[in-house]
């Protein structure tokens, strides 16, 4: 297991066309869930097609070393693994972990640190990761079912369906992604903003103004997760709606959405008991709706300063 904290200065040179061995560099993020942390290095460990380098970036508090240790163990001489201390949210941590990669990682994927693989998961998604595509977006699945719903293939990535697209379930182009500047650190989950959501979605947006730019939609490859509000009581289930909501209604305002967009991203919350019955309650829906109205307003209405949406 190495340190490696310097930024990777220089972009790498396009990968062959004609190249089939497609190498992955997996960028991991965590907040000290060591037990899921060690499952998904076990998955990983376990592909037919395993990645070039695992990167984890971690908070150093607590038992942060021993977590780490216990984690590592049985895979760490399956994987080369790489580890760095992070300071602010996820996409912080994300950067730092890419920034660990060398110039012979030509695709990034970012599962969380409860994320679950099939065996063959990288092998099959090396297929799609081919010239011209810049993006590969998958299912994310939980107990419940599909999390998201993905475009027909084929389609190209629109301002509204970008939303389909979800982290743990996308696998991005490393050069493309340094192109871009990476993940904004003030948008996240644990940023030192309101904005606790849509990190993903900003980078998207920024990465479809490439040119030659092109995303597969791929239904058949899926990342397990475990659900949203499992582990939550009441109080963090309406503390993470609220502060996710402001998170996507900030990019709703930061990349100049329509009124009419915006209005029904709001009718969208309120809705939400109606239309997912069996998920969300009735008290549900407007905690989301406050807080996608905080967004697009670009204010947060309460005055506690902490902003993170996961407590633990």
């Amino acid at each position: 297991m190495t340190r490696h904290c310097a930024p990777t200065l220089l972009l790498p040179e396009p990968a062959d066309e004609d190249r089939t061995v497609v190498t992955f560099g997996v960028a991991i993020t965590t907040i000290g869930r060591w037990d899921g942390l060690g499952r998904v290095l076990d998955d990983l460990a376990r592909q037919s097609k395993p990645p070039h380098t695992v990167a984890i970036a971690y908070e150093d508090h607590g038992d942060a070393a021993e977590g780490l240790r216990r984690a590592l163990q049985g895979c760490a001489d399956q994987l080369t693994i790489r580890t760095v201390v992070k300071s602010g949210g996820a996409s912080n941590g994300r950067n730092a972990a890419v920034a660990t990669f060398t110039d012979d990682v030509e695709w990034l994927f970012f599962p969380t640190d409860t994320s679950r693989l099939d065996p063959d998961f990288l092998e099959r998604l090396s297929s799609y990761c081919v010239v011209p595509t810049t993006v590969c977006a998958m299912r994310l699945v939980d107990a419940e079912g599909n999390r998201n719903k993905l475009p027909a293939r084929g389609s190209g990535l629109t301002r509204r369906n970008v939303w389909a697209a979800v982290m743990p379930a996308m696998a991005i182009r490393y050069r493309d992604f340094l192109r871009v500047g990476r993940f904004d650190p003030s948008i996240g989950t644990g940023a030192d903003t309101p904005w606790q959501c849509g990190d993903e979605t900003d980078l998207l947006l920024r990465l479809s103004m490439l040119d030659g730019f092109s995303i597969e939609w791929i239904d058949d490859i899926a990342v397990h997760v475990q659900t949203n509000f499992s582990h939550l009581t009441p109080t963090e289930r309406r503390r993470k709606l609220r502060n996710y909501g402001r998170g996507t209604g900030y990019i709703y305002r930061r990349w100049n959405y329509s009124a009419w967009d915006k209005l029904r991203h709001l009718a969208g919350a309120a809705s939400l008991p109606l239309r997912k019955r069996a998920k969300y309650r009735p008290r549900d829906g407007l905690t989301l709706l406050i807080g996608r109205t905080e967004g697009i307003s670009g204010r947060k209405f309460s005055g506690n300063l902490d902003h993170r949406a996961i407590l633990r």
